[in-house]
């Protein structure tokens, strides 16, 4: 089925719900109801992840892009965690337990659930769009059948990149991330590895084609060289995609408390006051960051309204199933973030019961893409 996109106009300026109730309306198209047939807010894993592994390595000379794409003062294959290294890379805190990233800056869990979670996040947001990507990656993709190459940053349980790969067969992708959470039985196209994408990325200049990072969880002092690093790596005219979620929920601009949130949602602007510390958006500040880069092309940035709660304004089921789906959503984070004793359960309670109260939340879903500027010989 054809997706029709919840969307606000793409803006050049750096826009903030809190401080501009007057978001545009839902540009969604009356006679189209998203989610015509429902899915669990949390559905089993396309791709059971292996969390004591990371994707079995193949033969040296077998990399997935290749190998004068490399770098090789910094790449570093990984080959998969035997038992005895699984304390190296993972600890169990809380009661009941749960599993977290032994170090590094990595707040949120690194179990079932939290994978389960992410995946619905993946799979919702996919809908809503439309696709994969709010960009001309079909385009540059296809443009050479065979010699395209995609780098996911910050990939999680790797949910985009598998998406991708079934999409674009012919494509080699790799996705980084410091934690081990992917599948080790990924698709031939596909290889994950461990690596701190605030450090020098392992490919070599003007290699990759597509880089793409979705909430990266990078704090802003650490995005200029990120961004110095994405634009080395990518090719010209190759293409950068970011997306954020803001730091705070807002309300519906039709919403009568639209202009006095802080007095509506209370319990939700606390919780968020302190997640933002724990795992920071890039959303306030990326698409300025791009622009001050000087290696891209101007950016493009859609930003769309998505319930977290039942939607005040709505006769339609699907924007309703929204809500309800992205109210789990929340909710879930809610309790990873409290299971890594990040915010306090009395204030993430209050949160959760706050949103099954409260209509017309909704979350502010930032997309950037920018192209590496093409030099034009003298």
């Amino acid at each position: 089925m054809t997706v029709e996109p919840i969307e606000l106009s793409p803006i050049s300026d750096m826009f903030d719900p809190m401080d501009n109730p007057n978001i545009s309306s839902l540009a969604l198209d009356p006679a189209t109801d998203l989610f015509l047939h429902r899915f669990p807010a949390f559905p089993p894993a396309a791709y059971a992840p292996a969390i004591w592994a990371t994707s079995p390595v193949a033969d040296e000379e077998e990399t997935a892009f290749d190998v004068d794409d490399i770098d090789d003062n910094s790449s570093d294959t990984v080959d998969p965690i035997e038992d005895h290294e699984f304390p190296t890379y993972f600890q169990q805190i809380g009661s009941p337990p749960r599993l977290f990233h032994s170090h590094g800056s990595y707040v949120l869990p690194v179990d079932s659930d939290e994978t389960k979670r992410q995946e619905a996040q993946h799979i919702l947001l996919r809908m809503i769009i439309g696709s994969n990507y709010d960009a001309p990656v079909r385009e540059l993709l296809n443009s050479n059948p065979g010699g395209r190459k995609v780098v996911d940053l910050c990939t999680g349980a790797g949910h985009w990149v598998l998406d991708m790969a079934r999409e674009f067969p012919h494509v080699k992708f790799r996705g980084l991330d410091l934690v081990p959470i992917q599948t080790r039985y990924p698709p031939e196209n596909v290889r994950f590895e461990i690596a701190d994408v605030t450090e020098r990325l392992c490919f070599a200049d003007a290699s990759v084609d597509v880089v793409h990072a979705r909430m990266a969880c990078l704090g802003e002092e650490a995005v200029p060289g990120f961004l110095r690093e994405v634009a080395r790596i990518l090719r010209p005219g190759g293409l950068f995609l970011s997306a954020e979620w803001d730091a705070h929920p807002a309300l519906h601009p039709r919403h009568p408390w639209a202009g006095g949130f802080e007095d509506y949602i209370p319990q939700s602007i606390t919780f968020y006051d302190i997640a933002s510390n724990a795992v920071p958006t890039l959303a306030p500040s990326i698409y300025t960051l791009i622009t001050r880069n000087g290696s891209f092309e101007e950016p493009v940035s859609t930003r769309r309204v998505i319930p977290i709660s039942t939607p005040h304004a709505t006769g339609s089921n699907g924007l309703r199933f929204v809500g309800e789906v992205m109210e789990r959503i929340s909710q879930g984070y809610a309790d990873a973030l409290v299971a890594g004793r990040n915010v306090p359960l009395g204030i993430a309670e209050n949160f959760k019961a706050e949103l099954s109260l409260r209509n017309g939340v909704v979350s502010v879903y930032q997309t950037v893409f920018a192209r590496k500027t093409v030099v034009s010989p003298d």
